[in-house]
């Protein structure tokens, strides 16, 4: 018994992995920009 269309779920598997990418990339983003900031602040103590 399938509940979902096959077409639908082809899109919605394409949808989710574009949304994780852009979340792991935004955390990538977010860690790199961190480890810049904080020799940063260890210095300026």
């Amino acid at each position: 018994m399938e509940i979902t269309n096959p077409a639908v779920t082809e899109g919605v598997d394409l949808f989710v992995n574009i949304v994780v990418i852009l979340i792991a990339f935004a955390t990538a983003i977010s860690i790199i920009d961190i480890r810049r900031q904080s020799p940063k602040k260890e210095n300026d103590q």
